[in-house]
C-alpha cells in the first residue's frame, strides 16, 4: 500500500471483486465497493464482519456515468479495479444489458478517469481469454499477448471491444490502463458463468458428493485469490498507456481437474465430459509477469484448499449443501 490510495472495486459482489476487496481489507488499503446490489453474500464468505466494517460500500450502477463519476470523485478515489460484467450466459440471454453492462459499464469508468483530473492514477480492468477463439485456431493451442482475436461469443465480443475503447482512450486523453486476460478461474465465490463447473464439483467434494464438470479438454485454471491480486498490482502499475496482457497459470486436462478433487474428498467420482472446452489451452503470460512477479499456487494446492474451505464453512452452516441436481 502507498499512502494516499484509496481504492475503487467495481463489481464488488462478484467473485472476483469480493477477492479483490479480500486483498486490500488484508492489507489496510481504503477500499470502496461499488455494486448496483446490496447482496454480500460472497463477501461474507472471505471476511468476518468486523473486516467487512472496514470497507466503504458504495451502491452504483455501472450503466451509469453519474453513478461511477460520482463514486469516484466523493471517495478520492486513485486507483480503479474495474471487475463489474455480466458473465457469458446472462450477455447471450440479455444482449443489449450485456453491452450496456460490458462494454458501457468500462467506458464510464474510463471516462471517469480521464475527469478526474489526475486523481485517479492507475486502471486495471477485467478482459478476458474469450477474446479469442477456440484453440485448434492457434499453434500449439497457445495463445500470447498478440494473438489474433476471434471470440465466439457476446461476452468475448464486449471485452474486445474494451481494450480497443482502452487503447482511444490511452491514445487520445492519456488515460493509461491495464487490461488483464483470466481463464478459467476457480475458488471461493466462483458460482456462475461457463466455467464455474470446477468450483461447484469442489463444494459437492466438500459436502461427500460427485459433481459433474460439463467440458474436457485442457484449459488454464487459476485461483480467484491470486487473479485478484494481479488485478490489484496492474492498477498499482499506474500506466500512462493501455496495456493489454494476458495472465497464464497451470495448465490441466480436466480429467487431472476431476483427480484432484477426488483426492481433495476420498470416496467421491467425480465426472466430465470429454468435448474440450471453446478456449485456448495455454495462455502465455510472459508479457504480464516481466511487470508483475505474483506466483500463482499449483492447481493441486488451490483445490484441496479451495474443498477445505467449502467445508469450513459447510460445517459451520454459513453456505448449503448442493442439491443432488447441482452437483
Amino acid at each position: 500500500m502507498t499512502d494516499g490510495e484509496r481504492m475503487l472495486v467495481t463489481g464488488s459482489a462478484g467473485c472476483l471483486g469480493a477477492w479483490a476487496v479480500h486483498e486490500l481489507v488484508r492489507e489496510g488499503t481504503p477500499v470502496t465497493a461499488f455494486d448496483i446490489t446490496d447482496d454480500t453474500h460472497r463477501l461474507r464468505l472471505l471476511l468476518d464482519d468486523d473486516r467487512l466494517s472496514e470497507v466503504t460500500f458504495r451502491p452504483g450502477d455501472i450503466r451509469d456515468p453519474a453513478s461511477v463519476e460520482g463514486a469516484v470523485r466523493e471517495e478520492g478515489i486513485t486507483h480503479i479495479v474495474h471487475l463489474a460484467a455480466l458473465q457469458v450466459p446472462f450477455c447471450a440471454a440479455d444482449p443489449v444489458n450485456g453491452s450496456l453492462v460490458n462494454v458501457t459499464g468500462t467506458l464510464n469508468v474510463l471516462e471517469a478517469a480521464r475527469r478526474s483530473d489526475g486523481q485517479v492514477r492507475g486502471v486495471a480492468y477485467a478482459s478476458s481469454v474469450g477474446v479469442f477463439g477456440p484453440g485448434h485456431l492457434y499453434e500449439g493451442g497457445t495463445v500470447h499477448d498478440d494473438s489474433p482475436a476471434a471470440p465466439a461469443t457476446l461476452y468475448g465480443a464486449y471485452k474486445q471491444a474494451n481494450e480497443w475503447t482502452a487503447r482511444i482512450y490511452g491514445n487520445d486523453w492519456g488515460v493509461g490502463s491495464v487490461g488483464l486476460r483470466p481463464s478459467v478461474i476457480y475458488g471461493l465465490g466462483r458460482d456462475q458463468g461457463l466455467t464455474s463447473d470446477a468450483t461447484k464439483a469442489m463444494l459437492a467434494a466438500a459436502a461427500g458428493v460427485s459433481g459433474h464438470l460439463g467440458y474436457g479438454g485442457a484449459v488454464t485454471y487459476q485461483h480467484a485469490q491470486d487473479m485478484a491480486a494481479f488485478f490489484i498490482a496492474a492498477a498499482r502499475l499506474e500506466s500512462d498507456i493501455a496495456l493489454v496482457h494476458n495472465v497464464g497459470g497451470p495448465v490441466a486436462e480436466t480429467s487431472a481437474v476431476a483427480a484432484a478433487i477426488d483426492a481433495a474428498s476420498p470416496g467421491i467420482e467425480t465426472t466430465y465430459e470429454t468435448d474440450p472446452f471453446p478456449l485456448p489451452s495455454v495462455i502465455d503470460g510472459t508479457g504480464l509477469e516481466q511487470m508483475i512477479d505474483i506466483r500463482q499456487r499449483s492447481m493441486e494446492d488451490g483445490i484441496a484448499r479451495t474443498v477445505d474451505d467449502f467445508r469450513r464453512l459447510l460445517a459451520a452452516g454459513r453456505i448449503d449443501p448442493p442439491t443432488k441436481d447441482a452437483a
